[in-house]
């Protein structure tokens, strides 16, 4: 490979990462300019999101239990598809 052919895979490596932060940075920018946009929000500070257990039912299905704040959400997950169970109150 001569000089000229290596130079110009250097120049398109660089171009390339260059593409990928200018998205990066787009995202980043469309994240705190645009709140109503529901694919860019963040968690709120207040709010945690924690798994409580897992169980496997067969190769396909799995329950999990999901705890918010002072709620409880059973969810059936299997085949590309999740359904909501149950919700309850957690007792402290």
């Amino acid at each position: 490979m001569d000089a000229l052919g290596i130079l110009q895979s250097v120049l398109a490596f660089v171009f390339v990462l260059g593409l990928l932060f200018i998205c990066l940075w787009g995202i980043k920018f469309l994240q705190v300019k645009i709140p109503c946009c529901k694919a860019f929000q963040k968690l709120n500070v207040g709010q945690k999101v924690e798994v409580v257990w897992v169980k496997r039912i067969d190769a396909r299905h799995m329950v999990f239990v999901l705890q918010k704040d002072n709620k409880e959400f059973f969810i059936l997950s299997g085949n590309g598809q999740s359904l909501l169970l149950d919700v309850s109150e957690v007792k402290k």
